[in-house]
């Protein structure tokens, strides 16, 4: 009897341990972006006519990069990124930009069967996230073109999985957060005081969604990556100076 009292009595140690470590966690990130909301705010009092208030839409091309379960291949699966961004004025080539956003992440999952020519397409795992993108965009000196880089933090909002259009009632184990980097470049259209913009990135996780084998999880140690076409327009919150 005490042989098997005293693996569960561990088992049940190790959950709740990593229960304290997820909500631990959750409010330190909680914590971190009221900082930064509230260093966004300083800043825009302090450099006020230097800042630029938007809204952006487009896909994210994303699919999962990592182990694979066998005869299996990861397949991007698109879906929705849109937010506002909030971009403060460093220097007069650099720009701070805070983009509290919703993005969709996932894959579809294509299993290769004995016997047909081509992959059968099985499974699809849709992600949807709460995002906070902090990006540095180095502009050009006419504000037309620039380069952007930076991390973006995600807390999960919900999450499904699907085959062949019928969502199935399987819970997945994954991680409520995900950070990636991103990299990417943009364009700037001029209408007078608004200006019409249009970006490339490429996000790639550097965390894992889960820690399971590929043996007991649709989700075993991956990551998320992909790229992200968005289109976005922007006001000044204040006086500018001539473009």
């Amino acid at each position: 009897m005490h042989l098997y009292l005293k693996p569960l009595n561990l088992q049940f140690l190790f959950f709740k341990e990593k229960a304290y470590i997820c909500n631990t966690f959750k409010i330190v990130f909680m914590k971190i972006y009221y900082k930064f909301i509230f260093a966004f705010v300083l800043l825009t009092n302090t450099v006020y006519g230097q800042s630029h208030l938007g809204v952006f839409g487009g896909l994210n091309f994303g699919r999962f990069s990592g182990d694979v379960p066998v005869d299996a291949y990861y397949y991007s699966l698109p879906g929705f990124n849109g937010g506002v961004n909030f971009d403060i004025s460093l220097s007069k080539i650099i720009d701070l930009s805070l983009q509290p956003s919703f993005t969709q992440e996932g894959t579809t999952i294509y299993y290769h069967v004995r016997g047909e020519s081509e992959l059968v397409d099985s499974i699809g795992i849709r992600l949807n996230y709460f995002a906070l993108p902090v990006l540095l965009k180095i502009q050009s000196t006419n504000k037309h073109f620039y380069a952007l880089g930076g991390f973006e933090a995600g807390y999960l909002l919900s999450k499904s999985i699907s085959s062949h259009g019928n969502e199935l009632d399987t819970d997945l184990e994954i991680s409520s957060f995900n950070v990636s980097a991103q990299f990417g470049a943009g364009y700037r259209i001029f209408l007078g005081l608004p200006r019409l913009y249009i970006e490339l990135r490429y996000a790639q996780g550097i965390i894992n969604l889960t820690d399971e084998p590929i043996e007991k999880s649709y989700i075993p140690r991956v990551k998320t990556n992909g790229f992200k076409l968005l289109v976005g327009i922007e006001i000044p919150l204040g006086k500018t100076s001539k473009q």
